[in-house]
């Protein structure tokens, strides 16, 4: 039986906190354009073992306990992570508590407060499971030690290490780090046992730019149609995905900014109908009909 099976049983449930982000206000899987494959691998190494923990206390396994994402920035790697908690919870599986940590979060000026902050952020995870644990912009957490780098840093990335290798008994809680620069990262972390996958995010390609543009355009009265997505896909070379996001947003305030030239203008009170707006694809360039 898995552990969410017993929690549920149990009649246990993860508490709120304050710091946890509430997984209504982030997207699923469905939300998510361009990297069918990562979704894949994510839901084999940790949403499987969720669900069938049977099997691997059956044939006595450890699954995977944490995930390394890493790659340019604007790939989707921090949208992927809060993704990842709402598809859990859209699975039926049972809440799933979130929590999203930078280094700034975690390190203090004062000695032994950061490696406390750690401690206190796994005893909180485990005590909410199933739970997420989340290290944005991890190099800034765990770099490499080495003489160059201070003790605290070192002390930090041994807690961290201590910590990770607890979780062989607290089975619901995943840790998951997501990095620009992988090489900047403490070699230890990189082993089975403690971050067991890597996950790489690179910028997408067309097919994969043409799945963010329709992600990101879906909701909109007046679609785009499929050769406006196809253009766009192919004009958008070299964009990540955070660029194509952006571009959306600019491509909707130039049709209001065009429909409605004196938007800008002090006193401006006019109510924009936004049925009226339609964005469309002219000699390259993005305008408004």
């Amino acid at each position: 039986m898995s552990l969410l099976n017993k929690n549920l049983e149990n009649g246990a449930g993860p508490r709120s906190l304050r710091k946890t982000k509430s997984t209504k206000d982030v997207a699923d899987f469905s939300k998510v354009g361009g990297l069918n494959n990562h979704l894949k691998t994510l839901r084999e190494v940790i949403i499987f073992p969720l669900l069938h923990g049977n099997v691997f206390s059956h044939f006595r396994i450890k699954a995977p306990r944490g995930v390394l994402f890493y790659g340019p920035p604007g790939t989707g790697k921090t949208l992927v992570a809060g993704a990842l908690a709402a598809e859990i919870n859209r699975e039926g599986i049972g809440k799933v508590s979130f929590f999203q940590r930078k280094g700034a979060d975690i390190l203090d000026k004062w000695v032994g407060e950061s490696e406390k902050n750690l401690r206190n952020l796994f005893d909180k995870a485990t005590k909410n499971r199933p739970a997420i644990i989340f290290f944005d912009e991890l190099d800034g957490l765990a770099p490499i030690r080495s003489e160059k780098n201070d003790h605290i840093h070192s002390s930090v990335v041994a807690t961290l290490l201590a910590l990770m290798d607890g979780l062989d008994n607290k089975p619901g809680v995943i840790v998951i780090g997501a990095t620009n620069r992988i090489e900047a990262i403490d070699p230890a972390l990189r082993r089975p046992g403690r971050f067991d996958k890597e996950l790489y995010f690179p910028l997408p390609g067309v097919e994969a730019r043409k799945e963010i543009i329709q992600v990101h355009t879906n909701m909109w009265k007046n679609k785009p149609s499929p050769k406006f997505v196809v253009q766009l896909s192919e004009l958008t070379a070299g964009f990540c995905g955070s660029d194509i996001q952006a571009l959306c947003s600019e491509a909707v305030l130039c049709c209001m900014r065009r429909l409605y030239p004196r938007i800008e203008s002090k006193g401006f009170k006019v109510k924009i109908e936004a049925d009226t707006l339609k964005v469309c694809i002219l000699s390259s360039f993005l305008i408004g009909d």
